[in-house]
């Protein structure tokens, strides 16, 4: 999972940075056969269309799995990890919750406005600013050469005088704190980890060829009274190997959570060039649908159940004849 020299860094430098700076960052992390096994696991274009299952979601020029604690044991396995949680003991003085967290790809366009973190939510609206310390978690999936994350120096300390506006405009940014600015542009499996009072954004960019791939995570300190605050998180249980009272609090079992998993997205979040995709998709599925669905209205009950029988014996035989080739 980790590169060699990742654990060599001390839980004790990385809170400190956190505290002094408001950001920590590593190169190279991670391993690049760790993200490749990871990415595998994913198809980003594989679009679930009345599937009962959990897959991606497309928001313009976004394509996020949300829930990739249900779908990714590499990525259960990562946002779950000693080295993370320890982390979390460390910063947090009081309980702390995994209120988000989602891979998405960034493709084509982009223009993020400059904003904070620290929000609450009624439904899908922002409701207001809070104070409670978090940290927000980014592991870059590739190569980082455009559309950094951007992070405004020292904005942890101020962004609360701006706890009324949802965003701070490019312009504002640009006339006070241009050279306070710093960019990520960074390789495959680096850690870029901030307080989420710090004002930050992924920088603007247009290029039809490029491609951006993150895994991102939020966590909030939520302490005892806090109620409701985070999105909810699925978890396959087939991927909890490490499961202890830590852990249960960190993916927040037992606690309420109110707001809906972003993004917010429906058939008009979709591209027009995937629009025609699915259609394609929808086209091919339809006639066949048709076709068996024909057969069916024209032939008996019992004439199906026997095809099926058939159909299920010989399926079986053709399993028990791979098994026994994979014997001898």
């Amino acid at each position: 999972m980790y590169t060699s020299t990742f654990p060599n860094v001390t839980t004790d430098k990385i809170v400190d940075s956190l505290h002094q700076k408001g950001f920590f960052v590593f190169e190279e992390a991670l391993t690049e056969q760790y993200i490749d096994e990871l990415l595998q696991e994913i198809n980003f274009n594989q679009i679930l269309v009345n599937a009962n299952d959990v897959g991606v979601v497309i928001a313009k020029h976004q394509k996020f799995l949300t829930h990739c604690l249900a779908k990714s044991k590499k990525a259960y396995d990562l946002i779950t990890s000693p080295q993370i949680l320890e982390i979390c003991e460390n910063y947090f003085q009081d309980r702390y919750v995994l209120i988000n967290h989602r891979i998405y790809q960034t493709q084509k366009i982009s223009h993020m406005p400059w904003h904070t973190d620290n929000n609450r939510q009624v439904g899908r609206q922002l409701s207001s600013k809070h104070d409670m310390p978090g940290l927000l978690f980014l592991f870059y999936l590739s190569d980082v050469t455009k559309n950094p994350f951007q992070l405004v120096k020292d904005s942890h300390l101020w962004s609360h005088k701006h706890n009324h506006e949802i965003y701070l405009s490019d312009a504002f940014i640009e006339k006070k704190y241009q050279k306070d600015v710093i960019n990520f542009t960074l390789k495959k499996g680096s850690l870029i980890l901030c307080n989420i009072h710090a004002v930050h954004r992924a920088e603007p960019f247009k290029d039809n060829t490029y491609t951006r791939n993150t895994l991102l995570f939020q966590v909030d300190q939520v302490g005892s009274n806090v109620i409701g605050h985070g999105e909810k998180n699925l978890v396959n249980t087939e991927f909890i190997d490490n499961i202890n009272p830590k852990i249960m609090n960190y993916l927040g079992f037992g606690y309420k959570t109110d707001y809906p998993a972003f993004p917010n997205t429906s058939i008009s979040t979709l591209t027009l060039q995937d629009l025609i995709s699915l259609h394609r998709q929808l086209l091919a599925l339809t006639l066949k649908s048709s076709a068996k669905n024909l057969a069916l209205s024209l032939l008996p009950g019992e004439i199906i159940i026997q095809i099926k029988r058939i159909l299920w014996n010989w399926k079986s035989k053709q399993i028990n004849t791979e098994k026994i080739k994979d014997i001898k």
